[in-house]
């Protein structure tokens, strides 16, 4: 009886330890009368296990008290023991639920046609969209000049990007490169703190985007402006002037 009372005490400090809350009285210790265990929250649905001791032998398992009380004698032990049932605490719940949402999707020109919102300006050109590059060259190129210059701008980037394998086959493969004197190094550029401009530089690329080049520039594919005489200039078809940009078309172009 010492001996099964000493493993019973071994086994509720093992069950303290373990984080199980212990409800016995000394009567129930030195009788062998079944203890009840709860949970530390209290969970009445925490699952039970049974615990008996019977002479130092120790039986688990939530169906160990019926066999035990079916067959008092099975394994070499007698009814003189203790059984103990234990209420194991639930996991506890997380402090905060963490969700996480996925970035909108961008605007594409048609929808801010249509009115969308206007993105931010992009941290550099690196893996840009088609918008952004032809955005930020008309900020950079034309934002003082009127609307029609601006489109003006724009309009010679897509012309260009429609003559295959001369200058880049894309909007961002006609600035990116440094073809135009804005760039800083291959993707960067001087910050865009306008806001204003920087808006109305998107609905223009986006317009341009959607519609094509200017019919009125008829395939012109260069500019300048009117403060240098580049050495290429008398070597192309001078088409028009706008603003202080003056825009030109390669006759190599056509080959």
């Amino acid at each position: 009886m010492v001996r099964a009372q000493s493993a019973a005490l071994t086994i509720l400090i093992a069950l303290c330890s373990a984080g199980a809350a212990v409800s016995v009285t000394r009567e129930q210790l030195w009788t062998g009368e079944t203890s009840s265990f709860t949970a530390p929250n209290g969970s009445l649905d925490a699952p039970v296990r049974s615990a008996s001791v019977y002479h130092g032998k120790i039986a688990v398992g939530t169906n160990r008290i019926e066999q035990l009380a079916a067959d008092p004698g099975q394994a070499g032990v007698d009814s003189g023991g203790l059984i103990l049932e234990v209420a194991i605490a639930p996991l506890p719940r997380p402090a905060k639920v963490m969700t996480f949402r996925p970035a909108p999707r961008p605007a594409t020109p048609a929808e801010i046609v249509k009115g969308a919102a206007i993105p931010p300006p992009p941290p550099s050109l690196r893996n840009a969209s088609e918008l952004s590059c032809i955005a930020v060259a008309i900020y950079h190129e034309a934002r003082d000049q009127e609307e029609f210059g601006q489109r003006a701008v724009a309009s010679v980037i897509l012309q260009r990007a429609a003559i295959p394998h001369r200058w880049g086959n894309s909007a961002c493969e006609n600035v990116v490169p440094t073809q135009f004197s804005f760039m800083t190094s291959r993707y960067n550029y001087p910050k865009i703190e306008d806001t204003a401009s920087w808006e109305k530089a998107v609905r223009i690329a986006a317009e341009v985007l959607v519609n094509g080049p200017l019919p009125e520039l008829r395939g012109a594919d260069h500019y300048h402006t009117t403060a240098v005489s580049p050495e290429w200039a008398p070597k192309m078809v001078r088409i028009r002037s706008i603003d202080d940009h003056v825009f030109y078309l390669d006759p190599y172009s056509a080959l």
